[in-house]
């Protein structure tokens, strides 16, 4: 009898929740003004930390945020805005997953 082969973290349904979490939270900061941002870093946070802890790859990490950021940003956003969410996102990522946050 052999185990059934691990499924890779990135598509496991913890993590798409992750994604879906994040996706949200940068839909609801491009609506109004008066969006917490600390909603976005700390679902970024949660996402790369139990990345990290389910031994995920960072590049991979990276990789499918900056998927989600072209994905999520409307059709009418401007180059800067993509720009502007990607380097947030990706800095946020790379700071959960290092526990660089906490230091």
């Amino acid at each position: 009898m052999t185990q059934p082969e691990a499924q890779p973290y990135e598509r496991t349904e913890v993590f798409q929740q992750d994604l879906a979490a994040i996706a949200e939270a940068m839909r609801a900061g491009r609506k109004s003004n008066r969006h917490d941002p600390r909603i976005l870093h700390e679902s970024v946070r949660v996402c790369a930390a139990r990345a990290r802890i389910n031994r995920c790859p960072p590049e991979t990490l990276v990789r499918t945020l900056k998927a989600l950021v072209r994905e999520v940003a409307p059709d009418d956003s401007t180059d800067a805005f993509r720009v502007l969410y990607t380097d947030r996102v990706i800095a946020w990522a790379i700071e959960g997953y290092y526990e660089l946050d906490d230091r």
